[in-house]
């Protein structure tokens, strides 16, 4: 039984799509002119977001919590410069690979291209902070995995990971194995700590193509797919915290993403299974993120109420994933020693302890996370968020037409993820690297009302502000400090 085509309305894409369009996305319930206004009230927000940080009058954190973000520079001019460096090199892309012709079939030039050269933008937006990428990678205060795979092999990792984790410093006991593989390989390439920074660094950015995967997926247009790509790669969060390893979380979670989408939308049960094996190594690489799963079951659900998918094939094809997921769980245990589900035990009682260790109390850090984690995606991506969600909910169409249309589901998704993820309260502080896999999808919105308007100025003027605070936070900030 195939998929129900359903309609085009609202950029739904039918199940046999092959071809995304490169016109604007749906024609929502906001005109050109209100996208403009809450654009340019967005960039306004992040030239005051900058412009607090420059006069270090922004506290991120809270010293009630137990938690701030201190400042390590004061404010210089090359900082503006770099910054306005950097936004032309990602002028030249915008304006280069945008005009192509709307007949081509392909995005993988011009999203490699971004891949490449965002390691160019990122070098120079991260070109005055103090620290050097070879001294925070091989930092235990800082890293810790580094240090822990210069004293232990990787089977003993994995076989007595119980009992080894509690020598190794702070951020190696906190995390599961996985990012501990992730540095095990590529020290195949390379054993210097500086060139293992930048392989990370290529990593996290490889996400882009995920991210412009996803987003193809589910609004069909070439043009949110491409924005949501660029924007990623700009995300002032991931510039924080480069080279550290949360930075590559994301790749996993849109793996994940991406093949829950292609699953709805192929009815392919290999899909399902591959989800299977993809959710084992978010787990194995940070349990954190499985909380995406309430936007994934929002997708999901769409899906079944558009047709997309039977009652039968969810039930049978998630039954087939957990499947899956268990036999590769008992093949690592076996062949490994490993054992994940007593792992992620002990991880999130180390959690538990270390909030009250701390004393970072959850009433505190309730709201104070949501104001680092949109200081994180971005000032300007916060306040756009409302209107592409406004753009998505409003209209004249029922309320079934305006709840499935993509961006409506997708934003609905995120703030469940954000809400829940912030009530949980196993982290208190510290989010704006935390969620870091979070913020990558909170960049959807924006690439989706750049490319309503159709502009690709729109879109410039988002990366600039973005770039400037990433820049400016950047040197000024220490997030990461190595011991």
């Amino acid at each position: 039984m195939t998929a129900t085509p359903p309609t085009m309305s609202h950029g739904v894409r039918p199940a046999a799509a092959t071809e995304p369009s490169r016109n604007p996305p749906s024609t929502g319930a906001l005109s050109h002119r209100a996208l403009r206004d809450w654009l340019g009230a967005g960039s306004l927000m992040a030239l005051l977001v900058c412009y607090t940080v420059a006069t270090q009058s922004l506290v991120l954190g809270s010293r009630e919590g137990g938690w701030v973000y201190g400042y390590v520079a004061v404010f210089n001019p090359r900082m503006l410069m770099m910054a306005a460096t950097a936004t032309a090199l990602a002028a030249v892309l915008i304006f280069a690979f945008d005009s192509r012709p709307e007949n081509s079939r392909s995005d993988w030039v011009p999203i490699l291209a971004w891949i490449v050269v965002a390691l160019g933008l990122q070098a120079l937006m991260r070109s005055l902070n103090p620290f050097s990428f070879e001294r925070l990678f091989a930092s235990d205060a800082a890293n810790a995995f580094y240090g822990v795979t210069e004293h232990y092999r990787a089977g003993v990792v994995l076989r007595d990971f119980d009992r080894v984790r509690a020598s190794w410093p702070l951020h190696a006991q906190s995390n599961m194995p996985g990012k501990l593989m992730l540095v095990y390989a590529l020290r195949n390439l390379s054993r210097q700590p500086a060139a293992l920074a930048w392989l990370a660094v290529l990593v996290s950015n490889f996400g882009a193509a995920l991210m412009y995967s996803f987003a193809r997926e589910l609004f069909a247009d070439r043009r949110v797919a491409v924005y949501s790509a660029v924007l990623y790669l700009v995300m002032p969060a991931k510039l924080y915290f480069f080279p550290l390893l949360n930075a590559v979380t994301p790749v996993v979670v849109l793996a994940c993403a991406v093949l829950v989408l292609k699953w709805l939308r192929t009815g392919n049960g290999g899909y399902a299974a591959a989800l299977g094996f993809a959710l084992f190594g978010l787990a194995f690489f940070e349990p954190l993120p499985l909380v995406t799963g309430l936007l994934f079951a929002l997708l999901v659900l769409r899906a079944w109420w558009l047709g997309q998918i039977t009652r039968t094939r969810l039930l049978t094809h998630v039954g087939v994933g957990i499947v899956v997921w268990l036999a590769t769980y008992a093949a690592v245990r076996v062949l490994s020693g490993f054992n994940l589900i007593t792992a992620f035990r002990q991880i999130g009682e180390h959690a538990v302890r270390f909030n009250a260790d701390a004393g970072r109390p959850y009433s505190i850090w309730a709201w104070a996370n949501l104001s680092e984690f949109l200081f994180g995606i971005g000032a300007c991506q916060a306040v756009v968020f409302w209107a592409a969600l406004a753009d998505g909910c409003l209209g004249a169409d029922s309320w079934r037409d305006r709840l499935t249309r993509p961006i409506t589901a997708l934003c609905l998704g995120l703030a469940a993820v954000l809400l829940a993820i912030d009530t949980i309260g196993v982290n208190r502080g510290e989010v704006i690297r935390l969620w870091i896999f979070l913020g990558c999808f909170y960049q959807i919105p924006t690439a989706y009302v750049c490319a309503r308007l159709d502009n690709r100025a729109a879109l410039l003027l988002v990366v600039g502000v973005t770039v400037l605070q990433a820049t400016i936070g950047t040197a000024m900030i220490g997030f990461i400090v190595p011991g």
